[in-house]
C-alpha cells in the first residue's frame, strides 16, 4: 500500500484475540515490517470477537517487543462497532508509552484522513 510504506489489513467474520495476535507476530517477523511507515487495521467486516478483553494487554506485550526494532510507526484502527472501538480505545490507551502513533476510528476514510495528514 502506498509504494510499500503501509499496509492495510482487513479483518472479517468472526476472529479471535490470538488470532489478531498471532497475525501480528507474523507482520512483525518479515524483513519488510522496517521499511513500514504505517498501519490501517480495518475491523469493519467483523461480525464477532471471542476472547478479546482478556487478550488486549497480550497484545500490548507483543506490540512492546517490537517497537525496539520498530520505533517509528502509525497504526489506525478502524472499528466501527461499540465493542471494537472500545477494545481498541483500550488497546490505544495501554500502548501509549511504546511511541508509536495510535488512533482509533469508526470509519476507514478517517483512518486514512489522519494516516496522510502525519
Amino acid at each position: 500500500m502506498d509504494g510499500g510504506r503501509g499496509i492495510l489489513r482487513v479483518w472479517t467474520g468472526v476472529i479471535t484475540a490470538d488470532e489478531v495476535i498471532r497475525a501480528t507476530a507474523d507482520y512483525y517477523a518479515h524483513e519488510n515490517w522496517k521499511k513500514i511507515d504505517y498501519v490501517i487495521a480495518d475491523f469493519s467486516g467483523v461480525t464477532q470477537v471471542i476472547g478479546a478483553s482478556d487478550s488486549v494487554r497480550d497484545l500490548v506485550k507483543a506490540d512492546e517487543r517490537i517497537s525496539s526494532l520498530i520505533p517509528e510507526l502509525a497504526i489506525a484502527v478502524v472499528a466501527p462497532s461499540d465493542l471494537l472501538f472500545g477494545l481498541s480505545r483500550m488497546w490505544e490507551m495501554l500502548n501509549q508509552r511504546i511511541g508509536w502513533k495510535l488512533c482509533v476510528f469508526r470509519t476507514r476514510p478517517e483512518a486514512e484522513a489522519w494516516i496522510k495528514s502525519l
